[in-house]
């Protein structure tokens, strides 16, 4: 791999926290501050509107100000418009064309963690002929995606061959073609060549200008064609239509080519259950066995899992008053655990987790006590809420680069999300990378009695502290711009929100009128030096 390693720029973007595709752009936007205006425009006019290659740093950074947020702007736009079911593919690889920077694939991930999806990179691949903008691409990239496998090849589109384009019948292929289709090169050979690699579920998304006059105004028409493509978004912009400040114009095609496998729910009905088929042991499949909807048999102390089955259905071996499972074996064919699918299976001692497993949905091995430890294998892409609530005497192993265990708390560190806390302490330390606590993290975590919420932190989402009952302190930073309204609900022993001297106003508005004394609660803002003396009292006592 081609990668910037050894400059001003890279050991500065090692030290960005939660990078995003505006933060790069910041760079450049301080390095053009620094610079005489004829200096700017002289780099400006050697880009030639950005069609030329680019050979020095002060080009790059320049291009990056310029071009960046026309560029995002219509990425923007195609992504919006990408069909919904490739956000639910939990990992996919991507191949960026003539990356430059890596601006496409920047986006991209920008996109997916604002709309809030769980979706692992398995693989990066950028193309681009300018080895100064290749070296930084590789570097952004691994910036935004630390762990992952970048690939770089550093040609021409003439210059492609069969095995710098390389797709999997397995993993969906995301294409960035960003403002490149335009450019001069032998275009149905580079496309016959694409067409030839494409293995599986590929997703192209690509933009360009907009001439009004010229024959490369069809060819990402004729691109789809050729790939035999099937389109799902097709829109030409006029000057100020994607941005009423700018005279950009924009040509925007989203198409696709191959099928997903079929979306297996984890939901079941009273119909799957009716035309499942049954086996010896009183668990039901679906009738192509890819789903294990329901087991029957509260009595089952052991079981295999059929090899062929996919999912493993929401509540599938849930009873109220709990089994008697104490181990299950799953088969490599395993991709995603349902809700709640194990709750309650008190005797479970042992899971081997797959190395095709994909997705944990929430509270799946809720109130499994006799359960010691899970290992999270590197397939894991998302976790859903809460998974492991009331485990006992619980650890967890992760094999995964996007999730880490922080004493006893399980952390999405792509998207900085703390999706759980096990433990039996009375204080919890959360590390600075933390951005949201997420759904029901610390849902009845019975012990917890005081939480320091650190400056990282952003959103306090639902039910986050939920029947936390011996909780009675938190101290939430001024960071903070989002709580939910059930975050501290069933809180009965919580007599203190530590918050800054002047926040007082904004997190009045933040949080429920009962947490500021009309009903339960004790508040305190930090400016106070006096302890509230009962429930009754306070809401008279608070400065505000």
């Amino acid at each position: 791999m081609m990668k910037e390693t050894t400059t001003i720029y890279a050991y500065k973007l090692q030290y960005v926290e939660n990078l995003t595709f505006d933060k790069t752009r910041g760079f450049a936007k301080r390095f053009i501050d620094e610079l005489p205006k004829p200096l700017v425009d002289d780099l400006y006019s050697q880009l030639e509107r950005g069609v030329v290659q680019i050979y020095s740093e002060p080009q790059m950074l320049v291009y990056l100000y310029v071009f960046g947020n026309m560029h995002q702007a219509k990425l923007n736009k195609a992504f919006e418009n990408v069909p919904e079911v490739f956000f639910e593919q939990p990992e996919i690889n991507i191949i960026d064309y003539g990356c430059g920077q890596a601006i496409g694939t920047m986006c991209y991930l920008d996109f997916i963690r604002q709309k809030g999806v769980s979706q692992k990179v398995k693989r990066v691949t950028l193309i681009e002929p300018s080895e100064i903008c290749l070296k930084r691409a590789a570097l952004h990239t691994s910036a935004f995606l630390p762990n992952v496998e970048i690939l770089t090849v550093n040609k021409t589109f003439d210059e492609l061959s069969e095995e710098d384009i390389n797709c999997e019948e397995s993993v969906p292929t995301l294409h960035i073609l960003s403002n490149v289709l335009d450019l001069d090169f032998d275009f149905e050979n580079f496309a016959e060549l694409v067409k030839g690699r494409l293995q599986g579920y590929n997703q192209f998304v690509c933009v360009g200008p907009y001439f009004g006059f010229s024959d490369k105004d069809e060819r990402l028409e004729e691109f789809c064609s050729l790939l035999d493509g099937k389109d799902n978004f097709y829109k030409v912009l006029d000057k100020y239509q994607l941005n009423p400040e700018k005279a950009w114009t924009a040509q925007i095609r989203c198409f696709s080519v191959g099928e997903l496998e079929e979306n297996l729910s984890t939901k079941v009905t009273k119909e799957d259950i009716e035309n499942g088929v049954e086996d010896q042991y009183g668990v039901v499949y679906s009738r192509d066995g890819k789903r294990l909807l329901k087991c029957r048999n509260r009595d089952l102390e052991t079981y295999v899992i059929k090899d062929g089955t996919k999912v493993i259905c929401d509540d599938a071996f849930y009873f109220d008053g709990g089994c008697f499972l104490q181990q299950i074996t799953m088969p490599d064919s395993v991709m995603s655990i349902g809700w709640s699918a194990f709750m309650c299976c008190d005797s479970l001692q042992q899971v081997t987790l797959p190395e095709s497993i994909t997705s944990i949905c929430g509270c799946a091995f809720v109130g499994c006590k006799s359960l010691k430890q899970i290992i999270l294998p590197e397939s894991v892409a998302s976790i859903g809420p809460n998974p492991f609530f009331c485990c006992g005497g619980f650890e967890i192993v992760s094999k995964s680069s996007r999730y880490i265990v922080n004493g006893e708390c399980l952390i999405d560190k792509e998207r900085h999300i703390l999706i759980t806390y096990w433990g039996h302490s009375s204080s919890v330390d959360i590390p600075n990378s933390v951005t949201s606590i997420g759904p029901a993290a610390f849902y009845c975590c019975g012990s917890l009695q005081q939480v320091t919420l650190p400056d990282s932190v952003t959103s306090i989402v639902d039910l986050a502290f939920y029947c936390c009952k011996s909780l009675q302190q938190v101290t939430i930073p001024d960071s903070v711009t989002s709580i939910s309204n059930g975050a501290f609900d069933r809180c009965k022993s919580l007599q203190q929100i530590i918050i800054p001297e002047n926040s007082v106003e904004k997190f009045k508005q933040m949080l429920p009128k009962y947490l500021w004394g009309k009903l339960y609660y004790l508040v305190k803002a930090v400016n106070e030096g006096i302890p509230l003396a009962s429930a009754e009292d306070a809401a008279s006592d608070l400065p505000f």
